[in-house]
């Protein structure tokens, strides 16, 4: 039997790391807002079927009529629906309304607009083998923790690498995941250490600096110096 590919994303944060009054995932980039920007890479996208939208409460009908406005000639089926109290109470929510034939999920954060069909194609390739797949990068700085006013050690960066979205999962894994860590209290913002909270292994495939998170100023500026370059 046929199984469905979803899409999660996520658009339920307060965004109060970007000054101003509109949620950042509602900002407009390019004249555009940053998450209509994301959707559309999944709309466009043949290996989704279907997406969900995670909103604050108070922005569900505000969403939906911009999702209308931007994709009313797409047939793809969408849902909207309002986030929880942190991010994962917001995905395991979305997970619930996942349909009974769903196979894979890509959880993807809505306020990264630069994601690409390669990427998307490249980590469901490795989930269909492993279950759970991940975008990763190398890390270009020097690490060091810090104790209280002072350095406290230097970190090795060759097993050391920073982590994006989208990560694709087998629903019945990534469901069980959250089953595991909400009977153990286990709390994470990332869904991928779920998992391996859970004991399944996590593939990972290096992905492009291009697909950033747009959490303040400063990622707002190179977010609009990728589109006036035509980076993407």
């Amino acid at each position: 039997m046929d199984t469905l590919n979803i899409a999660i994303i996520t658009a339920a944060g307060g965004g109060t790391r970007l000054s101003g009054t509109t949620k950042k995932q509602f900002r407009e980039l390019g004249g555009i807002p940053i998450l209509i920007r994301t959707l559309g890479r999944f709309f466009a996208s043949a290996l989704i079927d279907s997406i969900i939208v995670t909103a604050p409460e108070a922005d569900v009908g505000y969403c939906e009529d911009l999702i209308r406005r931007f994709f009313e000639d797409s047939t793809k089926p969408w849902l909207v629906i309002a986030g929880g109290m942190e991010r994962q109470d917001s995905i395991f929510g979305a997970l619930q309304r996942c349909p009974a034939d769903t196979g894979y999920v890509f959880i993807h954060d809505g306020v990264r607009p630069f994601v690409n069909e390669d990427l998307l194609t490249a980590l469901y390739e490795i989930a269909l083998k492993e279950s759970a797949a991940i975008p990763v990068a190398r890390l270009k700085n020097t690490i060091k923790t810090i104790e209280q006013e002072y350095v406290g050690q230097t970190l090795v960066r060759d097993n050391l690498v920073q982590v994006f979205t989208p990560q694709v999962f087998s629903c019945s894994l990534i469901k069980a995941a959250y089953a595991k860590a909400y009977q153990d209290g286990f709390v994470s913002t990332d869904d991928a250490s779920l998992v391996e909270y859970y004991g399944a292994r996590v593939a990972y495939h290096f992905s492009t600096d291009l697909n950033l998170k747009i959490t303040d100023e400063l990622d707002l500026f190179f977010a609009g110096q990728i589109i006036e370059n035509n980076l993407i």
